[in-house]
């Protein structure tokens, strides 16, 4: 009966007898059912990450303690990678990928998208592979907060049992027990017997498997109503006694309170898969929101790389195409400055031709009030003047010949145009010198710096001269750059005096 029960049904004679002997002992002894079956639930647990441990070794396994809570237990297999290691040893290539963790998974908090996707795809690849080797699996959200941490434990307890079958040959079919366990069983038993005499044992022994029968009946009933849809009456006999109506009634409704009790379940479990569902599909859209980020980012990388390089090698074709034209203008500039050299000393050659040392006669005007016939000049060509001298005999004529004569009325622009061509043999590095001589009243001051009253037309040649200097450098000033200073001496009786001296004592120009 048991074996049957075993086979065809979800629960175990060990379970039946295990429930009977807590009512018994609740009944008797009243101990303390919760503290035991946390105990119970702690070695399970102490166990599963015991073995655990020893399968991966403990520096693989330095997030699961030897003695973990259940959170610690949680959170040490909630990567998956300890789980996929151990399968792999116990059946290798069963999980063919194991996502590593990248940093310490205890650091890393509840929620994050890149630990989340990590630890779905593991744990998925190890429900997947111990679910076709048959052995009893557990919810992903299992491992989550909140989780129930009894289906892990009996998961990996069910590994470690399928491992042990392996190890001792393989032989026959594997199969788990579940839940029970026997130090549990016996630890019942002992608890029950403990303050019972000898005499009262086969007394015990008979009442406890009396109550054992019952509940086993009960229990096969009520799966046998839960699984046909009509509900039809059953006989179910115990030894020679039928049941009576207050069994059947007591029947009835604990299958009436098992069903409720399974709706429940079943309920929870589902809103806690549906839960668990929507966390990790909002977790791969995060995840994938990311990755379409990261995409998003290489391709602006990427375009901005392209868009630099671009630039660079414009930025090199217009330094390229500006170096050439430097050197263009580099070599124009060579050669205007070439061919200005070239044409400075052709003019400063026509100067010379025309002599180093050039004497002009200038004829003075008669003053207002003096009558023009006194006037000695007889004829005035070119450079040659003549002039009517008394004789003996006669009137005489004596001709002298200059560079050039100005007649009396010769302005004092006349007067410097042929002067102005050796101002530009100054500034290109000749020395010239203009100066006046004649008798005192014969026009010297007049004809070298004006009258009195100084206006544009009758500036003499020393402003002009100096006009057209600052001229011509104000011209070159982007090519050549000049000094200039200026003295102003008299040359009287033999004596060179500094006429722009601010002693008045001392007027004599040195001489060194």
């Amino acid at each position: 009966m048991a074996a049957a029960a075993e086979g065809a049904f979800s629960f175990s004679v060990a379970s039946v007898v295990e429930d009977v002997l807590q009512q018994h002992g609740n009944r008797h002894r009243e101990l303390d059912l919760e503290s035991r079956r946390a105990e119970e639930a702690a070695s399970r647990r102490y166990e599963a990450a015991g073995w655990l441990r020893k399968m991966v070794g403990v520096v693989a396994a330095k997030d699961l303690p030897a003695e973990p809570s259940e959170e610690e237990f949680r959170l040490g297999l909630r990567s998956g990678i300890i789980l996929c290691n151990v399968l792999n040893k116990v059946q290798p290539g069963a999980v063919p990928k194991v996502v590593e963790s990248p940093c310490d998974a205890a650091l890393i908090p509840d929620g994050a998208a890149l630990s989340a996707f990590q630890y779905f795809e593991n744990v998925r690849n190890f429900l997947v592979a111990i679910q076709e080797l048959g052995i009893p699996t557990l919810e992903a959200s299992d491992l989550e907060q909140g989780g129930k941490t009894t289906r892990v434990v009996n998961s990996v307890l069910a590994l470690k049992s399928y491992c042990d079958w392996k190890q001792s040959g393989g032989n026959g079919v594997w199969k788990f027990g579940g839940n029970s366990s026997s130090p549990s069983l016996s630890m019942l038993v002992r608890a029950v017997l403990l303050d019972k005499k000898p005499e009262e044992v086969p007394t015990l022994v008979e009442s406890v498997l009396s109550k054992v029968v019952e509940e086993f009946e009960q229990r096969i009933s009520s799966q046998y109503e839960t699984a046909k849809p009509a509900p039809r009456e059953m006989t179910i006999s115990h030894g020679n006694k039928p049941p009576t109506k207050s069994t059947f009634g007591d029947r009835k409704m604990e299958d009436k309170n098992a069903n409720t009790i399974q709706k429940e379940r079943f309920q929870k479990s589902c809103i806690s898969d549906e839960e668990s569902k929507r966390q990790l599909l909002k977790q791969k859209m995060i995840f994938d929101q990311q990755q379409r980020d990261i995409l998003d980012l290489k391709n602006t990388i990427h375009t901005t790389k392209a868009g630099m390089k671009f630039m660079q090698m414009k930025f090199q074709e217009e330094f390229h195409n500006l170096g050439l034209h430097i050197h263009g203008l580099a070599h124009a500039a060579s050669g205007y400055h070439r061919v200005l050299e070239e044409n400075r000393k052709l003019y400063n050659q026509v100067q010379d031709l025309k002599g180093s040392i050039r004497v002009y006669c200038r004829v003075r005007p008669f003053l207002s009030g003096q009558p023009n016939s006194l006037s000695t000049v007889d004829h005035i060509e070119d450079g040659n003047i003549t002039i009517n001298t008394p004789s003996r005999h006669g009137k005489g004529r004596k001709s002298f010949c200059f560079n050039k004569v100005f007649g009396p009325s010769a302005t004092q622009a006349e007067v410097f145009s042929d002067m102005q061509p050796l101002v530009r043999s100054v500034l290109d590095g000749y020395n010239v010198c203009i100066f006046a001589y004649g008798q005192t009243g014969s026009g010297k001051t007049y004809t070298m710096t004006g009258p009195r009253e100084l206006t544009e037309k009758s500036r003499g040649v020393n402003y002009r001269a100096l006009g057209d200097l600052f001229i011509i450098a104000d011209q070159r000033k982007d090519t050549l750059c000049y000094d200039v200073s200026v003295q102003m001496i008299e040359i009287y009786n033999e004596q060179v005096r500094d006429l722009l001296v601010t002693d008045g004592t001392n007027k004599r120009y040195p001489f060194f």
